[in-house]
């Protein structure tokens, strides 16, 4: 064991001191397991991550043994056997000792506790994250040569795969995120069985294949996983219009666009129109917020590319774009950057842009007039006059720039003046 995983070790030994004690105190056993044990084995240590521990400790009796110490306290995972607290200014989540498997044709996992740590790592999804620290004494339990896997950088599951993803299939899906995340080459056993039991994947609930695919998403390089996915054709069973994309250029683009949820989505999406952007998305069910932003960057991106960099043309794209504008133009910038195309438009936009914002507040666009001041000075009555009056306005504005009301008076009774004398 080298210094650096000694030290990691010990500190995530130290953040949980406190909660050991108290599960001591309890005659429980407590271990830490999962991310923790993995990053600590291979030498690091995140202070202030959640910990994730395991015990033979039920449910409620955690939920006791933590309850007069703890500053906060979430039980809406008891009933699968998780408390979660904040212990000495630490988070943890806390899971009894189980084992998990979902039925035929259930999409919830059906869960069973248990006694042993052993049991209990068995049934975890990858070796990698099969291993856990006592916290009595500090010793490395790794019943299924985690630590090793993660020096050869292998991924393997503890148990027979088929069995593991037949717990769980969504550790099919994860497995994507370790590849991506972790440098990680899936053995040929895990892959097979991915192949095999694909169409397994349908009983997890939709909710929980989105998120897991946008944490994949999320990383910061997430190729290795989208090949994984498209070599098994398990990315057939998440979004089907992907299955025939050319993965490298999706990897680039999607790497190459800011990591955040809105923008990773839209970027698997830049071929395709927003309505099919937005279906698809509807159908993870993603967030209505989500949804409309993704889709206001695809809209964006596609108005780009057919703009000039006039002022007017720009203060119009302001004016219609449903996401910040520097959002928008990165993106757009990104994407082209990644996939081969002249950017030469789009750094003409932002010269446009730039110079705006030196002489004009253009990102805060509004009339110095509304609909009720149109009527006084016009004489009119609510109407779709009115309306054209003020379309009259803002289209004046977006050719010549921001009037002052003075400005914006005399040009609508200029307006007024001329409709009236070509009516006439």
């Amino acid at each position: 064991m080298t210094a650096e995983v000694r030290e990691a070790l010990s500190a995530a030994l130290s953040a949980s001191a406190g909660l050991k004690r108290l599960f001591d105190a309890a005659g429980h056993r407590l271990f830490l397991v999962g991310g923790v044990v993995r990053e600590a084995v291979a030498g690091r240590f995140l202070p202030g991550a959640d910990l994730d521990c395991t015990t033979d400790a039920r449910p409620a009796t955690v939920r006791l043994i933590v309850s007069g110490v703890a500053t906060s306290l979430w039980t809406q995972g008891e009933r699968f056997g998780t408390i979660g607290c904040v212990v000495d200014g630490q988070a943890f989540e806390i899971t009894t000792h189980r084992a998990e498997r979902y039925e035929v044709h259930s999409r919830k996992p059906v869960v069973a506790f248990g006694d042993d740590v052993i049991s209990d790592l068995a049934r975890r999804d990858f070796t990698v994250n099969a291993m856990a620290v006592d916290t009595a004494d500090g010793t490395l339990v790794d019943p299924y040569g985690g630590r090793d896997d993660l020096a050869a950088r292998v991924l393997r599951t503890p148990l027979d795969p088929a069995v593991s993803f037949g717990d769980d299939p969504l550790r099919m899906l994860r497995a994507a995120r370790f590849i991506a995340s972790h440098g990680l080459v899936p053995d040929g056993s895990l892959v097979g069985a991915v192949q095999a039991m694909v169409d397994r994947l349908h009983i997890v609930a939709v909710e929980r294949v989105r998120d897991e695919f946008e944490k994949l998403l999320l990383l910061e390089d997430p190729s290795e996983g989208f090949r994984f996915l498209v070599h098994t054709n398990l990315i057939e069973r998440v979004i089907a219009d992907l299955t025939h994309r050319d993965v490298a250029e999706m990897s680039r683009i999607t790497a190459a666009v800011a990591a955040e949820p809105a923008s990773r989505w839209a970027s698997l999406f830049v071929r395709d129109s927003a309505e099919v952007a937005a279906a698809r998305l509807r159908t993870l069910r993603c967030s209505n917020g989500l949804v409309s932003s993704a889709v206001a960057l695809i809209t964006a991106r596609a108005r780009l590319a057919e703009i000039s960099s006039s002022r007017g043309d720009v203060r119009r794209f302001i004016h219609a774009c449903r996401v910040p504008v520097d959002s928008a133009l990165a993106f757009a910038e990104a994407v082209a950057a990644a996939g081969g195309e002249s950017r030469d438009r789009l750094l003409a936009f932002a010269n446009t842009l730039a110079e705006l914002r030196g002489i004009e507040d253009v990102d805060n666009f509004a009339l110095p007039v509304d609909g009720d001041e149109v009527m006084a000075v016009l004489g009119l009555e609510p109407g779709p006059e009115v309306g054209r009056a003020l379309d009259f306005l803002r289209e004046r504005a977006f050719e010549h720039g921001p009037p002052s009301k003075p400005e914006a008076v005399e040009a609508l009774q200029r307006w007024q003046a001329t409709n009236y004398c070509a009516e006439s």
